[in-house]
């Protein structure tokens, strides 16, 4: 019996290390850090095996891509928040998401790097902001490019 509870803990404990940690970025910095920014409605939400979630979007407004293509409708995201997928995305809805491209030009999301409201500073980990949550003046900057 001490031997299950002991491997039980040691389950735990790498769960526990193996949870997704970001640092706090400001609107600015995520904007920056991101290849790509873009106002998207999220059309369907597929499982992509074990290790993704593929998201199809629509690009209602693109506010910064690095690369000269037109980007993709299809938008990876990691299956478990303990690997800072986001998970919980919803259909008919649209987001402010910014991201990375992977090796083979497809977008990448994750928790770590979404641009939020710096004046919102305790926002719950993973959070994206639903476009009617955007303010105002983000939504002007987003515009301008002047994040």
């Amino acid at each position: 019996m001490q031997q299950v509870t002991r491997f039980l803990v040691c389950c735990l404990l790498i769960v526990a290390v193996d949870a997704c940690k970001c640092r706090f970025l400001t609107a600015q910095e995520a904007f920056k850090n991101a290849e790509w920014v873009s106002r998207v409605k999220i059309l369907r939400k597929e499982e992509g095996g074990v290790d993704h979630i593929e998201y199809e979007a629509e690009h209602v407004k693109i506010f910064k891509n690095s690369r000269s293509s037109q980007l993709s409708k299809e938008i990876t995201t990691p299956t478990s928040t303990a690997a800072c997928g986001l998970v919980s995305l919803e259909t008919g809805k649209e987001y402010l998401l910014s991201g990375r491209f992977t090796d083979r030009g497809y977008l990448h999301i994750n928790s770590c790097g979404q641009i939020t409201d710096d004046a919102k500073n305790g926002q719950p980990f993973g959070f994206v902001l639903e476009w009617n949550e955007v303010p105002n003046d983000l939504k002007v900057k987003l515009s301008n490019g002047n994040v």
